[in-house]
Parts: C-alpha cells; structure tokens; sequence
C-alpha cells in the first residue's frame, strides 16, 4: 500500500491509488477478508501461547498503511466512505493497544518494543484525531522513552546489552525518530 501511494503521489497516476485501495479493501473494510483490529495471535508459540504483548511490534508496518491513507485523501485518491471506515478500523487496533494485556505488556516494554507501542499509538491517533491519545504519547516520549532508554552520550543501553547491539540500536534511533516526525507540530518539537 505504502509504495502503490508513493507511485500515485508522484506521478498523479490513478492506477496505483486504484491497486493501493484494492489492498485496503481486502485487508480492513471487506468482512469476509480484513484483519480483525487486534493481534491477539501474534507470536503464538505452538503448545506455548497463544499470543503474547511483544508480538504488537510486528504490527510497526501498518505505520505504513495508515500515513498512506492520509496521502489518499490528501490527493483525492479514495473515496471518503471507505475512508472513514479504515480509520474505523485503526480506532479500534488503538483501543485494542491501549486496553488489551498484551498491548499493555508491549507498551511498558522499557526497550524498543515500548518504543514501537508509542510509534503506533502515535500514528493511529494522529489518523483518528484522537487528541487525548496524542497527548499521552507526547508525554510518554518525554517523561518515559527518552530519560530511561537514551544515556547522556546518545547510547542505548538497553540495547546494547542485547545480542545484536548496533542493529537494536539503530531500529530504536529509527523508532524514535519516527516518533518525532509524527508528534511534533509546531507546539511541540521533540526533534
């Protein structure tokens, strides 16, 4: 969907915003086809559990999907029903993250993983308009992430401490700065 939207942005062509809508419409507005709004299977391990909170980050992509939306209906390139229903759909993944044991669980992660919980939560408020949510992760960014996982020297211990040290760090460098790029307006620069 991202990359259908980027092609229809940049050459106006209404054959990738067809083909991206095509996708939407399979994956949240179709009811015998979409994703239901939780992801209570994730990370399911056979004989194990079910599903399990730090499955929630491998949700990170629907990011993708949501700020393409906003592309689509900046750019005239979706119809405003089918709109309304895919942010529908994000609103409720929002409450599932927000109420759920394992969004819960992956929210207070204290590495990346809570990093992604308020990537996403993030992005799916700022495309419902939930300002309340937007607020939470605002603070949760300045009072949570950055004072307890980033150390003066710009390091990620949390993350060096794991096994693949540069990479983790670089994914939550990456996480955070997305978290910027979505939060900050021009009352609130966490840049």
């Amino acid at each position: 969907v991202a990359s259908l939207t980027a092609a229809f942005k940049v050459t106006k062509d209404n054959q990738y915003a067809e083909h991206a809508i095509r996708h939407l419409h399979k994956w949240f507005i179709n009811k015998e086809t979409r994703m239901n709004p939780n992801m209570n299977y994730a990370q399911a391990i056979k004989g194990i559990c079910a599903g399990r909170g730090v499955g929630l980050i491998d949700g990170i992509h629907l990011v993708e999907v949501a700020r393409s939306l906003s592309v689509l209906e900046e750019n005239s390139g979706i119809d405003k029903n089918d709109a309304k229903i895919i942010k529908e759909w994000f609103a409720e993944f929002l409450d599932w993250m927000t109420t759920h044991e394992y969004g819960i669980d992956e929210r207070e992660r204290k590495n990346n993983h809570g990093s992604c919980w308020v990537m996403q939560a993030a992005e799916y408020a700022r495309l419902t308009q939930n300002v309340e949510m937007t607020n939470y992760c605002i603070d949760r960014y300045k009072t949570v992430l950055l004072p307890n996982q980033m150390a003066e020297d710009g390091s990620f211990p949390m993350e060096l401490e794991r096994t693949k040290p540069y990479g983790y760090s670089l994914f939550n460098i990456d996480i955070l700065a997305s978290v910027c790029k979505i939060l900050s307006s021009d009352d609130v620069n966490l840049w």
